[in-house]
């Protein structure tokens, strides 16, 4: 039964005068802060410890990040961000002495390429900066020893390390020393050596730590320079072997077209028609192969760089009439019609005749090749307007001279307008593709026109055909 003194709300728990409290509903809107009456005096109120005294799932409270924490993380934070920004491996490993330097509290830092005939420094900093380049022995050292190991080792005088070391750093003053690692990718790429002034502390746990996470950085950072220079390399290799092919190739070319023109005069005697046939096939297979090798070495020729435009006053009709005796061969054997529409009174522009007439044969032959009815449209004309606002060099504000080539054609997709200007891309690249070609044309084409100061411009859809626009400036 109840006792009929017994506050509402209360069982007593033991002898000892300990209760266990069931807090009541609060329906009156009560301020509940406070301890009911009669509440026993030695028990904490209220009964349920607040979220900020609950400790966390780990077994202590959730504390903030120290303010000297915060500065050295945003530290690591700017190193990495310097070292994803070098795009060779001298910049990052400039970044990474520099880095070590201030990391390490250190007088010199240095970074030294291992080989198994020896080492050396390729970047240095600080106290040591006059060591780049200086090769040294590992029999003995410190750098051996990090090599065997993979990891990390401090020594507090350089007597600890080779006769060579003690020799080259003792006379620059070199104290304590800590030998780090750079590994990537589980490849070995050498190590970061950072060095204190004598009578200086000795490199402790902390700045082990500290240094092997900016080691650990720049490694990756070290690895993705390097893989770019590899790819750089290769790429230089590929255009420089290209242009020595494509010169090698322009003198037997000479010779075949020299000998077909010799026979198509009838030096050598009288023709038939049926030899006159095959060598009218083996010249345009000699032209055709000419085109292709001039095509190759032009872009290897883009790629390094190497093509300079020679301006010079051109009239633009001469130049349509000097593309006509080409063209007009293609647009035969294909069945399709070719027209010139040259507007009159058309001013000279100062510009590279020969690199407009190749950008102009690229255009209009592939208009002819991509056409399989109807006809090839080459129209010139002089105007400021008509062209998309700051699609590339040429202002639609400055005169200018707009070559439009136009075809009845297949058309061309959104999606291959986004890729037709990348070389070696055609728009049918498949393995049963009907049109050949080195897929270099558009590219070299564009190139041209921007070393010309102008831009080429594509309005095309599926099945309506394509109109490609070479603008140029008047002035050049």
């Amino acid at each position: 039964m109840t006792s009929p003194d017994r506050q509402p709300g209360f069982e007593p728990d033991d002898i000892s005068g300990s209760f266990e409290i069931e807090l009541p509903s609060d329906p009156l809107g009560l301020d509940l802060d406070e301890a009911p009456v009669g509440y026993p005096a030695d028990l904490p109120y209220p009964p349920r410890p607040r979220s900020w005294e609950t400790p966390a799932r780990y077994g202590h409270r959730p504390r903030a990040i120290p303010s000297e924490r915060v500065g050295e993380i945003d530290a690591f934070r700017q190193i990495a961000h310097s070292l994803a920004a070098g795009t060779d491996s001298s910049t990052v490993l400039q970044v990474l002495c520099e880095a070590a330097m201030d990391q390490g509290r250190s007088s010199g830092a240095m970074v030294a390429e291992v080989t198994p005939d020896g080492g050396r420094f390729v970047a240095c900093t600080g106290i040591v900066s006059d060591l780049a380049g200086t090769a040294f022995p590992l029999a003995g050292s410190v750098t051996s020893r990090v090599v065997e190991t993979r990891s990390a080792i401090a020594v507090e005088t350089m007597r600890e390390s080779s006769p060579f070391f003690e020799s080259l750093l003792g006379q620059r003053g070199v104290g304590p020393a800590l030998v780090v690692p750079l590994i990537a990718h589980e490849a070995f790429l050498g190590v970061l050596i950072v060095t204190r002034r004598v009578d200086t502390p000795v490199f402790d746990g902390v700045d082990e730590t500290r240094l092997s996470t900016v080691a650990d950085l720049a490694s990756l950072g070290l690895w993705k320079a390097r893989l770019l220079e590899e790819a750089r390399a290769a790429d230089a290799a590929k255009t420089a072997f290209l242009a020595t092919l494509s010169h090698e190739l322009r003198t037997p070319m000479a010779a075949v077209e020299g000998y077909s023109e010799l026979l198509e005069d009838e030096i050598l005697g009288p023709l038939v028609p049926a030899q006159r046939d095959v060598l009218t096939n083996l010249r345009a297979v000699s032209r055709h192969l000419g085109a292709l090798i001039e095509e190759i070495l032009t872009f290897a020729s883009l790629e390094a760089d190497r093509v300079v435009p020679r301006l010079a006053a051109v009239r633009l009709d001469e130049l349509c009439d000097s593309l006509h005796p080409i063209l007009a061969p293609l647009a035969r054997e294909k069945g399709i019609t070719l027209r010139f529409d040259v507007a009159p009174g058309l001013p000279h522009v100062q510009t590279d005749e020969d690199r407009v007439r190749q950008i102009l044969l690229n255009l209009s032959a592939n208009a002819i090749k991509f056409t399989d009815a109807g006809d090839v449209l080459i129209r010139v004309s002089c105007g400021t307007d008509g062209a998309p606002n700051g699609s590339a060099a040429v202002r639609d504000d400055v005169p200018s001279i707009y070559f439009e080539v136009r075809d009845t054609g297949i058309g061309i997709s959104a999606a291959d307008l986004a890729r037709l200007f990348k070389p070696f891309s055609q728009v049918d690249d498949g393995p049963a593709r009907r049109h050949k070609g080195t897929g270099l044309g558009l590219y070299i084409s564009r190139r041209l026109a921007e070393l010309l100061g102008g831009r080429i411009d594509v309005l095309s859809r599926p099945g309506e055909g394509s109109t490609f626009t070479l603008v140029i400036p008047v002035s050049g």
